[in-house]
């Protein structure tokens, strides 16, 4: 009888860890506390599982709000969370994708470990309010096995309040796939000089931040207005064709990649509030559409920080994007005015930017110097902010 009697004493003992002091200890709400039983219950089954505390920053309050947020690290988008405005913690997949070296200090000496890489996980952030909505998309590394996300959520007043045609409806979200819009966007620039050769590494996988977008139409109707949409975050995407595109001999090429948007809906519903929340979000970079050609100025912005090749090191060098940080800021920018659908046809025009940052696999550009010109090649991939994700070159 002691020995059951015990065994139920560890056994509320276990809960009440799981579900109050381990939830206070990570700042998990108590009403968010059994994500953090599911995560457990799962690690135990070998599951690669992890925490995300989601931390929503608006620029101002708002009354009714409801918070969704939505994992599109894989296929197909999944809701990990809708409910009332708060900091919740919700479950990602933590999938290991290889390893690194790291240098570490430790009791004063310099050495390196070796430390698991995961993939990156993406989540989209909506806010529906009374009179206000917004969406952000966020990306990091889950490093370790809880990770808190400040994620700062714009607002754009639309006027929504609450009917009573929504009575009953309590915290709802369905997202549905409408289809594939494709835009023509510049993506990348290759830079040359007299005597050398620029192009891409096609043995490398590549992949490049890009603009997202959403609009919020009204439940009772409407399609999403040519010029409504909203940026709502840079969004890492994979190119799904690479070609060299060799540059040479002084000349400068903008490549614009053929980008598939997928067109997404989501009806989000609380406090007797519902919205349709349009998603246009880039999948992937499938073939390179257009190619502009102009003159370098064979000289390397004072932005840049310049490196050099000297000539006894070799014809031939690949230049990685390498720094822990990027510079982040746009890259390049393209006008497009596009459609897709057949009767009730969903129209895009606006400006699309890339970025110069990327979670993914980063570019590499291969430099061939075909004929000398002196003994040293001056190149720069970076900026003093990190990664700059072209290559500006000039003879010394």
């Amino acid at each position: 009888m002691r020995s059951k009697k015990k065994l139920a004493v560890v056994a509320v003992t276990a809960v009440t860890l799981l579900l109050v002091v381990i939830p206070a200890v990570y700042g998990v709400q108590p009403d968010n506390s059994g994500v953090l039983y599911s995560v457990y219950l799962e690690w135990l089954q070998g599951k690669p599982v992890g925490l995300a505390q989601v931390n929503p920053i608006l620029p101002h309050s708002v009354e009714k709000a409801t918070l969704v947020v939505i994992d599109y690290s894989s296929n197909s988008p999944r809701v990990l969370y809708k409910g009332p405005f708060m900091s919740p913690t919700v479950k990602i997949e933590r999938i290991p994708i290889g390893t690194k070296l790291k240098t570490v200090i430790r009791d004063g000496r310099v050495s390196q470990i070796t430390v698991t890489e995961y993939r990156p996980v993406q989540l989209l952030v909506i806010v529906s309010a009374r009179d206000y909505w917004g969406a952000r998309f966020v990306e990091f590394t889950p490093d370790k096995p809880l990770t808190r996300v400040n994620v700062r959520v714009p607002l754009y007043r639309d006027g929504v309040e609450e009917s009573l045609k929504n009575l009953g409806k309590g915290f709802q979200v369905t997202t549905t796939s409408i289809g594939a819009m494709y835009m023509d966007v510049k993506i990348l620039r290759l830079h040359s000089v007299p005597g050398v050769t620029e192009e891409i590494d096609t043995s490398q996988e590549a992949s490049l931040a890009l603009d997202s977008f959403s609009q919020s139409v009204s439940q009772f109707g409407g399609k999403p207005s040519p010029t409504g949409w909203k940026r709502s975050g840079a969004v890492t995407t994979p190119f799904e064709y690479l070609a060299p595109v060799p540059t040479s001999n002084g000349e400068m090429k903008t490549i614009y990649g053929h980008v598939r948007y997928d067109v997404e809906l989501t009806t989000v519903c609380g406090y007797l509030i519902c919205r349709n929340i349009y998603i246009l979000h880039p999948e992937g970079i499938e073939y390179f559409s257009k190619i502009q050609t102009s003159r370098d100025s064979g000289k390397i912005p004072s932005n840049l920080i310049k490196r050099t090749h000297w000539r006894s090191a070799g014809d031939t060098f690949r230049v990685y994007f390498d720094k822990r940080s990027n510079d982040g800021g746009v890259y390049l920018s393209t006008a497009v005015s596009v459609c897709f659908g057949e009767g009730a046809t969903i129209c895009f025009s606006g400006t699309v930017d890339s970025y110069r940052k990327t979670s993914g696999s980063r570019p590499v550009i291969k430099v061939k110097i075909n004929s000398w010109h002196g003994d040293r090649l001056y190149f720069a991939p970076s900026s003093y902010r990190g990664n700059y994700y072209e290559v500006y070159l000039q003879w010394g």
